[in-house]
């Protein structure tokens, strides 16, 4: 055989396949595993902590697909540690639940340092959480610490997030989704009512909701994370909001000055958040975002039937001297009936240097008030550019 045939025939078997006398063979990478929890130990009517654990051990060097059947799966407190390869598919009806006032942990360990230190490759499919606040508020979270390409897609959260935390830690994380999910009630505590249902953060142990013996952490940022065509809506009862709708997405701290970097390509679109928290405070948000370039808020609808306003909805704030906050896009949003006691969109900073804020674009935006009062953008300072700050419409609360 000459040496340019069998460079030909190498080609075509890395490639997957050859034919060879008119047969077709096929060279297959290593299986992937599908496994039922319900075959493998999981059951309706004991905690589940173990088996699920159990589960994911044993399955951890191929490609993996859990399968929930219907059914409810109760856990308790704890925590459940992920590795990579993983997809769990829910049937239609299959829930974890949690109660009794005990909180557990998804967590996405990272035993190095760096973005490639932790958990990658992991899918929800159709996944359902669903807590109790009988005996005290019960939650879960998922908690990542340098995780990448994660998804969440058509999963279903109600009434599960810590009262003093959040239903994800996005920390030091990168090429997260979450999408067409929906996220139900927010039970929060008096002292933490400003806590978000997604939270995009750095690496620290501070950020973590869980820490894991062992895990590493850097200060990195998290980026390229997007949350897309998800809902955020309270739970009623006859009475009217039982527990107002999580506070969407943001954070609120930075470590060591961001000297391993800033959040950034962060993308929250086609979302709809219905009567959130009214936060009083000047200092919080509905979305709250201290230190970030490279931010859309597009295409979301912004509903208030039942609650308050809150101070500010939109808060963009730099707490830092040396730098500055670029491209920045809040445009083709929907604000319904929401009445901010302070403004909608506020850009705030503690620094007042001229460069705290560029690229900033707020476009081509609907307020839709009950009475006319709040400012739609307000600045602790001078914004330099505000060319790109246009074509926004503020209806008459008259003319409804």
């Amino acid at each position: 055989m000459s040496k340019k045939i069998r460079l030909f025939l190498t080609g075509l078997i890395t490639a997957g396949a050859i034919t060879v006398l008119g047969l077709q063979i096929s060279v297959q990478g290593k299986a992937a595993t599908f496994v039922n929890v319900r075959d493998a130990g999981m059951s309706e009517r004991t905690d589940n902590n173990k088996a699920l654990q159990h589960i994911i051990n044993k399955y951890d060097t191929d490609q993996t697909t859990i399968y929930v059947p219907k059914g409810s799966y109760y856990f308790s407190k704890g925590v459940i540690k992920l590795h990579s390869n993983l997809t769990f598919e829910f049937a239609k009806g299959a829930s974890f639940r949690i109660h009794h006032g005990q909180f557990l942990s998804f967590s996405y360990p990272s035993p190095r340092k760096g973005y490639d230190g932790g958990v990658k490759n992991v899918t929800w499919k159709n996944a359902s959480f669903i807590g109790s606040d009988v005996a005290g508020q019960s939650s879960f979270v998922q908690s990542m610490n340098h995780a990448q390409n994660i998804t969440f897609e058509d999963c279903y959260f109600y009434n599960a997030e810590n009262p003093e935390g959040h239903y994800f830690d996005i920390d030091g994380s990168r090429y997260i989704r979450i999408e067409n999910t929906t996220f139900f009630g927010f039970n929060s505590s008096k002292a933490r009512p400003y806590k978000e249902a997604i939270q995009v953060d750095y690496s620290n142990p501070v950020a973590m909701s869980y820490k894991i013996d062992g895990d590493k952490y850097d200060n990195l940022p998290s980026y390229d994370i997007h949350v897309i065509n998800n809902r955020f809506m309270p739970i009623r009862n006859s009475d009217g909001i039982r527990y107002y709708a999580p506070n969407p997405i943001g954070e609120h701290t930075i470590y060591n000055s961001g000297k391993a970097g800033i959040i950034h390509d962060i993308y929250f679109s086609g979302n709809e958040v219905v009567d959130p928290q009214p936060l009083s405070n000047a200092d919080y948000g509905t979305v709250n975002f201290d230190a970030i370039s490279n931010l859309w808020i597009t295409n979301n609808r912004f509903y208030n039937y039942s609650s308050e306003g809150p101070v500010n909805y939109i808060r963009l704030n730099n707490p830092l001297k040396d730098y500055t906050m670029n491209n920045i896009t809040i445009s083709n949003n929907e604000f319904l009936n929401v009445e901010p006691t302070g403004q909608f969109i506020l850009f705030d900073t503690r620094t007042k240097h001229h460069t705290s804020f560029k690229g900033v674009r707020i476009m081509e935006n609907v307020v839709i008030p009950l009475k006319n009062k709040a400012p739609f953008i307000q600045g602790s300072f001078n914004i330099p550019d505000t060319s790109n700050i246009k074509d926004n419409t503020v209806l008459d609360a008259l003319s409804r």
